[in-house]
């Protein structure tokens, strides 16, 4: 009875709080890849300066950087450079009185001026490669590190316990030669 009576109000219930959970507003730290993608960018002194063209993510699927158009006059002419994770914030911001979460829009801030942008390096073949090759090199060299820890830690603790136990066969010596003197 208990388990039927579990079966028929557990439906409702997980329903009305996937419903609830749709059909909130923006959660904070919970963002849109697609409503990201085309998210006016602006510099620090909130001047647009160009749009998200793309969205890099690394290995552990956090974002690395985002690509931004910038200088494009309808679509044309423009260049796109990367903003790496840490110079930019994203907002949210609300279309019209509407909580549903498909009216939020997004605008990315950077934290550099117009002309701090244009230094930005360019997202081409050879950014991707240099980038690739430098993160590979980062996690092997995370991965030497790390080893190198792992075995100074297992020799100390190996060194340590070796002279826990000689001590300890020193100390029982020690008390073994005393009761027999007495």
């Amino acid at each position: 009875m208990r388990t039927q009576l579990i079966r028929k109000l557990g439906v409702p219930l997980l329903a009305g709080s996937m419903a609830l959970s749709f059909s909130a507003a923006a959660t904070e730290g919970l963002y849109s890849v697609e409503a990201l993608l085309d998210a006016d960018v602006f510099d620090s002194n909130g001047e647009e300066i160009g749009e998200v063209e793309d969205i890099l993510l690394s290995d552990d699927m956090s974002i690395h950087s985002v690509i931004i158009e910038t200088g494009a006059v309808l679509g044309l002419g423009g260049r796109e450079v990367v903003g790496e994770r840490g110079s930019f914030t994203v907002t949210v911001e609300q279309n019209g009185d509407s909580e549903a979460f498909d009216d939020i829009d997004y605008a990315v801030h950077m934290e550099a001026t117009q002309d701090e942008v244009k230094e930005l390096p360019e997202y081409d073949e050879g950014w991707w490669n240099q980038t690739r090759e430098s993160l590979s090199q980062a996690w092997e060299n995370t991965k030497d590190i790390s080893e190198s820890a792992w075995e100074n830690t297992k020799a100390a603790t190996s060194s340590a316990w070796h002279n826990v136990r000689e001590g300890a066969e020193q100390i029982g010596d020690n008390v073994e030669e005393a009761t027999d003197n007495n």
